[in-house]
This record gives C-alpha cells, structure tokens and sequence, in this order.
C-alpha cells in the first residue's frame, strides 16, 4: 500500500506532501487543483510514463530545471526524478540503471478518460497498452520488446539504402532476427488478451448485460511470419520500410459483436475501459498473487448517478484505491483529501 507521496515541480505543485492512513483515499478539489497530476505522478513513479503526454518534460513545472516524485510504501522507497536531459529512478536510494530492473515493483492500474482512446485511437494507443501492461509483468516480454525494435530499426535503415539489384544477404538475415523474436511478441500478447479477456467479460458483466469481447489481431501469425517477410522483401525495399510484422499489431474491442468504436455508446465506451482496467487488477492479482494500487481519474464522470453507485459498490475492497473527482461522496471507510486551486 502506497503510505506517502512527495511532489516537487511537478505541474502546478510547486511542492506537496499526502499521507494515505485508509485503502481508499478520495481526493476532491475544483478543476485546476492539481488532482490529475497527483495521479499521473504515481503513475510515473511506477512505469516512468505518463498517461497525459509523450513528452515527459511537459510534466516539470514552469521555469524549473527538474521535478521529482517520491513515494514511500509499506516496505520500499520510490523516486524518480525527470530533467531536461531525462529521467533517474531508484528503489530505496538504489538507482536503477535499466528501466526495465525499474519496472513492476510498484504495481499500479490506472483509469483515465484518456484511456478511450483504447477504443477511440489508433491501433499504436492499443499496442502501448499491451506492452506497458504486460511488461511489468513479464521481464522478458520487455527484453523481446527491446530486442524487436532493435532490430527492426537496423531492417528499416538498411531497406533505405538498398534497390532491388543489391545482394540480400544482410537483409534476409535481419528478416529472421526479426522472425525469431517476433514470434515470441506474438505468442505473448496472444496469451496476454486471452487470459485479460477472461476477467474483462466478468467486470463488465457487473455493470450492463451486453456482451462484450476484447480480440487479439495479429498482423501477421507466427506460421506465416518468416515467409511473409521474404515475400515482401521487393515492397520493402520500394517502400524502405519493413511493412509486416508485430509492430503493425490491433486489438479489437468488440460490443455485441460489433467494433465498439461504431456500435457502442461514449457511456458504453467509458463502462468497457473501466472494466478493462478492472480486469487487469484481477489478472495481476492472479499473476503474482500480490496487491495492486487502483488510480481512478474524473471516472465518474458521464456515468448516470445509478451507475456511478453501482461502480462505486462493485470497486473491489482487497486493493488500495486512490481516486479524484468533482462530485461529493463520502463514507467512514473514505479518506477524504480536500485541493485548494494554486
């Protein structure tokens, strides 16, 4: 359980310190508090990422060289601290070279209304969310992640220089680097949606009777890989740019049947993501039978008020939950935290 959160030139929190005594803190403030960026710093803190921007130096406060976030939970010690020139983060004063020995200590799930985008965005927004999820519980999905873009990096600079003429010798050995470890891409978010999709349709089941489905689209399948790489090598080359393969991945989110995108309500919509984000509190409960912090951001918002009771009612009790909103809501097991606007 996260016990302690210290931010320094983060947003608009020149410095701020919060204490969390009770598993579910409520955080309440007008818009402008600085309550989503509470989240996002513990968000941070546990994946380096932030859930708002892809420029991370967005983050540090105006005119500031450097912001920090330090959290402190029942056992460890956690900071990371962003520059200009990038990012240091330590576990208990230890710093951690690789993100990667960073990455899924502190176990977090997050609910933001960015997140729509899973269902809204591009097939890019669905692949970060594979890979951020799953990498912090697979340390050698995050090693073939790396290796992946390795060499698909290498495959793409050398297709740039080569025509159609030229010897294939390097090109054909890149092509099955690429195969070797894309396979292993593949199989590992095949399995991950597979076991997700389990306890997605359970979570969703909690608020509506639709049916609702999450479905793993390859680009490519492991079988056929390896020989669509050299069939394509001539478009490659052409296009100088390796045109199948994981990075080319989807993830389809499926409501009664249909793509959720067009067939699915924006409330709908928010209700799928929501119980995605459930879900994988309940996946990674089962993975490393250890607690998870659950961060919900303005999720209540567009939900009608019998649903916004029945969410509250089905949130589960065994995790720690830290959540901001606009709207009141109280109770003796709450730890109310009250923002005034800066």
């Amino acid at each position: 359980m996260i016990k302690k959160i210290t931010l320094k030139q983060l947003r608009n929190h020149k410095y701020l310190e919060l204490s969390f005594d009770k598993p579910f803190a409520y955080i309440q403030g007008l818009n402008g508090s600085g309550k989503t960026s509470i989240l996002e710093a513990i968000y941070f803190c546990a994946t380096t990422k932030s859930h708002r921007t892809n420029d991370e130096k967005e983050m540090i406060s105006n005119g500031e060289p450097f912001a920090s976030v330090k959290l402190w939970t029942d056992d460890d010690r956690y900071e990371v601290v962003l520059s200009k020139t990038g990012k240091r983060a330590s576990i208990n004063g230890v710093e951690k070279r690789k993100i990667s020995d960073f990455i899924g200590h502190l176990r977090i799930v997050m609910f933001a209304p960015e997140d729509l985008e899973l269902i809204q965005g591009s097939p890019q927004e669905r692949r970060q969310f594979i890979d951020l999820e799953w990498m912090q519980l697979h340390k050698n999905y995050l090693r073939h992640l790396n290796t992946y873009k390795q060499v698909l990096k290498q495959r793409n600079s050398l297709l740039k220089k080569l025509t159609l003429e030229d010897d294939l010798t390097f090109l054909n050995i890149l092509g099955e680097q690429l195969y070797e470890v894309g396979v292993k891409i593949i199989e590992e978010r095949r399995l991950f949606i597979q076991e997700l999709n389990t306890f997605y349709k359970e979570a969703y089941q909690r608020f509506s009777s639709h049916q609702v489905d999450l479905i793993y689209e390859p680009d490519v399948d492991e079988k056929t890989f390896l020989n669509a790489l050299k069939k394509n090598q001539k478009q490659d080359i052409l296009y100088q740019t390796t045109q199948i393969g994981p990075h080319r991945d989807d993830l389809s989110f499926r409501f009664n049947g249909f793509d959720a995108k067009s067939y699915a309500s924006q409330g709908e919509q928010r209700l799928m993501v929501i119980a995605v984000k459930l879900a994988l509190l309940a996946l990674i409960k089962k993975k490393t039978n250890q607690h998870v912090t659950l961060l919900l951001d303005d999720v209540l918002s567009e939900l009608d008020e019998e649903r916004q009771k029945l969410f509250l009612k089905e949130l589960p009790k065994e995790h720690q939950i830290i959540m901001n909103s606009t709207h009141h809501i109280e109770g003796e097991h709450i730890q109310m935290i009250y923002l005034k606007k800066e």
